[in-house]
């Protein structure tokens, strides 16, 4: 019975092409918009957590503001992004007494300031980052070109620019030992950072000049404000007991008020996953309302069907055909048209994913159980949507349906 059910609705698809490719055009939609943001979605929470994991799991994140760390911190360049609303700050001492904590083998701070790099007549707004000298071990950044602060960093007037910046200054020049000015003051360029390319709609997020802090803190008036403090643990099992550590020593110095958020990378991966879940959770089910109007339009379709068809439904009957058989007839033919809206939606999304990875920096997943998801929301569909028509369909007096004209 269903290999005649299934030859009944290829018929009954093939007499109305028109109708048939507008119905499916709906369940296309709807699938191919579902599958492109749940595999977007993956793929970012993926890449993102990856990038975090790059920099290790022996990290140990302090942020001005309480429970803004991520937000706050750009996991991606491996730098401080952006303040948070919060007038705190991190201080000196605070990055003296977390650096004695034990367990702790290196420790370094980031203090942002406000201002432009210029060369001549050329000017290049930036981010100028006052850091110390274990900062690329930090943040595992790396340099194309040059050198980075080492030593005595006291008097040190030197900086190191990302790649853009150096490119929009020097083009095509060699910027090594060039000079430049940052807020008044000369600096000679000593390095220059790799392109650091993250999830940014694939654009590089670099930048940034880069100062030592002793530098940094005389542009400052005197006064050092971290907007991070980066510290490095020597046993990952322990982080949670340095973590600990590091709260109850931040609180003493800030008279017992938590207007920081200490976050180590195993916390950071969870909450990035948290997020993602949410928002493409959300994204998702906005997507699904084209899903929703595409089953609409298979119910429907399937109820003029039953509608023209009346007479055949009572020639059946007449001749020995059950309820059960009339309405798996028409439940057959609703899941043949979401299936297949469902399989065309999922190649659609497959070549959309494709189009995605080789043109941006994004690469969505599009694993197995996403495939499986979508193809069984497209049958789900079918049966929600095809068994009220199936049901009008079955319920039909075989004497009046045989009557119908």
């Amino acid at each position: 019975m269903i290999s005649q059910h299934l030859k009944m609705a290829r018929n009954s698809l093939k007499s109305n092409r028109v109708r048939t490719f507008l119905t499916l055009l709906g369940i296309i939609i709807g699938v191919t918009s579902v599958t492109t943001i749940i595999g977007l979605g993956e793929g970012v929470k993926r890449q993102v957590n990856q990038q975090i994991n790059d920099l290790g799991n022996d990290l140990i994140t302090i942020v001005p503001g309480r429970n803004t760390s991520i937000n706050g911190f750009d996991s991606l360049s491996g730098s401080f992004s952006g303040t948070s609303a919060t007038t705190s700050r991190l201080s000196e001492a605070d990055l003296e007494n977390v650096s004695k904590i034990e367990n702790v083998s290196k420790a370094g701070g980031i203090m942002q300031l406000d201002g432009s790099v210029a060369r001549g007549d050329k000017k290049q707004n930036t981010r100028v980052l006052a850091v110390g000298e274990n900062y690329l071990e930090l943040t595992k950044q790396k340099l194309v070109s040059g050198q980075f602060f080492g030593g005595d960093l006291e008097n040190n007037d030197t900086v190191v620019l990302s790649s853009n910046v150096a490119s929009s200054l020097f083009g095509t020049e060699d910027p090594i030992g060039s000079s430049v000015k940052i807020r008044g003051t000369n600096f000679v360029v000593i390095g220059v950072l790799d392109s650091v390319v993250g999830f940014n709609l694939g654009q590089p997020l670099n930048d940034m000049a880069i100062i030592p802090l002793p530098t940094g803190k005389e542009l400052n008036q005197d006064i050092v404000q971290f907007q991070q403090i980066t510290l490095k643990v020597d046993q990952v099992d322990k982080s949670e007991a340095v973590a600990k550590a590091v709260k109850a020593a931040l609180l003493k110095n800030h008279n017992g008020e938590e207007d920081f958020t200490v976050t180590t990378q195993e916390q950071l991966v969870g909450a990035t996953d948290n997020v993602f879940k949410i928002l493409t959770g959300f994204t998702a089910a906005v997507a699904s309302i084209s899903l929703l109007v595409g089953g609409i339009g298979v119910m429907n379709i399937m109820l003029v069907t039953v509608t023209e068809r009346t007479r055949e439904i009572g020639v059946r009957k007449a001749v020995g055909a059950t309820r059960w058989q009339i309405l798996m007839q028409f439940l057959t033919e609703a899941l043949v048209i979401t299936l297949l809206g469902g399989i065309i939606g999922i190649i659609t999304s497959v070549i959309v994913s494709y189009v995605i990875r080789a043109q941006t920096a994004v690469k969505p997943a599009l694993d197995p159980w996403i495939i499986l998801l979508a193809a069984g929301v497209s049958l789900a569909v079918g049966v929600i949507f095809g068994t009220w028509p199936a049901i009008r369909a079955a319920r039909k007096d075989p004497i009046e349906a045989l009557r119908h004209d």
